[in-house]
């Protein structure tokens, strides 16, 4: 049973060790059988790694690790988008729809969604339950 759903804002926390990456390495190691990432969050990983890691094999490598072996994806329905739906009318300021698509796979699943992005902070605790990560911490110049 899927108990988190990841954003990739949390996958990338993760990977580029930020603040929250201990968080959702607690998360990862509760197997995939509990931890999901939604059809939605493959298509954004893929471009954010394709972005920030310039050798392409490492990028690949870390893309399959996220979503084929530490996580199971979470399927896109009717349901889900009937969800999203509800989360964006609900939420102030404005969800963007990526990520209303996002926590809605958390809400079908009852799961916990795990992110850092404030907007999604909007969504109502009693739509979809969260676990806000840290933000970044400053780039030193």
């Amino acid at each position: 049973m899927i108990t988190h759903v990841l954003d990739t804002s949390a996958l990338l926390a993760h990977y580029l060790r930020e603040p929250g990456a201990e968080d959702v390495n607690l998360i990862l190691a509760r197997g995939p059988e509990e931890t999901g990432v939604s059809l939605i969050t493959l298509v954004e990983l893929r471009g954010r790694l394709t972005e920030l890691v310039a050798d392409a094999p490492e990028a690949e490598r870390a893309f399959k690790l996220y979503t084929e072996t530490l996580t199971t994806t979470v399927p896109f329905t009717r349901a889900t988008a009937d969800a999203a739906m509800e989360l964006r009318a609900s939420t102030r300021p404005r969800l963007p729809l990526v990520d209303a698509l996002i926590a809605a796979s958390a809400k079908q699943h009852g799961a916990v969604l795990v992110h850092r992005d404030p907007h999604m902070g909007g969504i109502p605790t009693a739509l979809v339950n969260q676990r806000m990560l840290p933000p970044k911490s400053p780039t030193a110049s």
